[in-house]
């Protein structure tokens, strides 16, 4: 009961930033390939295997996060909110798991403040906006650092072997980057005076992931053999960390933190410098010292992100758990009586305050994002009003997002055109419009670059 009050801040607070008007937006960019995957997976030939059209396999991602968003899609409609409530399920659970991983190791303050934190956090909370399969990764990764101290704090080995089945389900997010957290997890249980319980990470821990994640993997490499081996690990792994499909420059993380970690970039500075100040005659053990754990976390992290060459913005997610833990650490020793006197009065009127927020953000008429692409939404209607649907369509010349979202909006996949110039009249191709359209094809309807064409009769 107790833990329960104290996860009730930090998640409320998270709720007030990522619910109001959470309808906004469209099906852009991964998102919308992650939410057309995932739709599929539940409604077409098998639900372990990841189709990005009726006739392409899909290779890049595991499928378990996928399928989450997917099973809601199917159940509730292809809505925009209802695509994100799952990252927002996910969010809730990095914020709880990192809050309780906390209160083993430090005070109900620090526990409550890195929640509170972690839920403001700008690059962390608005990764609920979108399908992200970092975010899931990272929730299930939680889940197996509070196993991991749960267990090194109350003698309990078995929490640290069924950990593994936590970061087993982190593989089947994204692949491999769950197992970096290993190196990290034992030099934790070095500090926590568990070293002789390393070896289970290594013996107990990495075989179970390895054998939770194994089946859907085997089964891809049994289906489909060398191409499933060359796009999911040849392309997504081994050409990424060659950079061949994005490079960015080293300090791409850095700038990434001291343009939007505030104001809890202060707090940081701030709790280093009281860790590690001469004369500090006050230090935790280190199994008790977030200051030390937290940033054995980040700066392990950060220097793999940073040395990647592929590097995103969601990659810094991982980051943002163990960072609150040392901006708490900062707060709670701030020599600011009124502070500790506002958290005696259990933080009084914040929870209102966030609630009102919630309430106040959800009905005013507040754009946060750029509303859904009219251009789609135009060709719908055009489609109903010709008593057509996309099974109608084949395409021509559009990119992987729009045949997406071509099936999002419209409930069924257009057929790629079996060549570029099809010499049949009753052949529509869905397309996107250049400066060298053919003249033998007919425009029947066009918004923005969309078109739909057809050969005119005689061509």
């Amino acid at each position: 009961m107790q833990n329960a009050k104290l996860l009730l801040l930090p998640c409320l607070l998270l709720l007030a930033v990522t619910l109001p008007h959470l309808e906004q937006g469209d099906f852009r960019r991964d998102t919308g390939r992650y939410a057309a995957v995932g739709h599929y997976m539940w409604s077409g030939p098998s639900v372990w295997k990841p189709y990005l059209n009726p006739e392409t396999p899909y290779f890049n991602k595991p499928p378990l996060a996928i399928l989450i968003h997917g099973a809601f899609l199917k159940a509730f409609g292809v809505h925009v909110a209802v695509a994100r409530i799952p990252s927002v399920l996910a969010a809730l659970g990095v914020v709880s798991m990192s809050v309780l991983a906390v209160r083993l190791l430090g005070s109900r303050a620090e526990a409550l403040a890195s929640g509170i934190v972690l839920a403001l956090t700008y690059e962390f909370f608005r990764r609920t906006r979108e399908i992200s399969l970092d975010l899931w990764q990272l929730f299930f990764v939680t889940i197996a650092v509070y196993l991991v101290l749960c267990g090194g704090r109350t003698d309990r080995k078995w929490l640290l072997v069924i950990a593994g089945i936590a970061l087993g389900l982190a593989l089947l997010c994204k692949p491999l980057l769950a197992l970096a957290t290993l190196p990290i997890l034992a030099a934790w249980l070095v500090l926590i005076k568990r070293s002789r319980w390393v070896w289970l990470l290594f013996m107990g821990t990495l075989p179970l992931a390895l054998l939770v994640a194994f089946p859907w993997h085997f089964a891809m490499w049994n289906e489909y053999g060398a191409a499933f081996l060359q796009q999911y690990f040849g392309q997504q792994v081994v050409d990424r960390a060659r950079g061949r499909l994005s490079v960015n420059p080293p300090y791409y993380f850095a700038s990434l933190i001291a343009r939007t970690y505030w104001p809890w970039a202060i707090l940081l500075a701030f709790a280093l410098w009281h860790r590690f100040r001469p004369g500090n005659s006050v230090v935790r053990k280190p199994g008790r010292d977030l200051v030390l754990l937290g940033g054995i976390w980040s700066a392990t992290v950060f220097i793999l992100i940073s040395v990647f060459p592929d590097k995103k913005v969601n990659y810094a997610l991982p980051l943002y758990p163990m960072l609150s833990w040392v901006a708490a650490a900062g707060i709670c020793r701030l020599p600011w009586c009124a502070l500790r006197s506002w958290y005696e009065q259990r933080l009084r009127g914040l929870a209102p305050a966030a609630a009102g927020v919630l309430i106040l953000a959800s009905l005013l008429p507040i754009q946060f994002q750029k509303g859904a692409d009219q251009n789609w939404q135009a060709l719908s209607r055009w489609l109903k009003s010709n008593g057509l649907s996309a099974e109608n369509l084949s395409y021509v010349d559009l990119r992987t997002e729009d045949i997406c979202q071509c099936y999002l909006k419209n409930g069924g996949w257009p057929k790629p055109a079996t060549s570029r110039l099809p010499g049949t009249e009753k052949m529509l191709i869905l397309t996107r419009l250049t400066q060298n359209m053919p003249t033998e094809q007919e425009l029947l309807f066009q918004s923005g670059p969309l078109a739909v064409v057809r050969a005119s009769p005689g061509k």
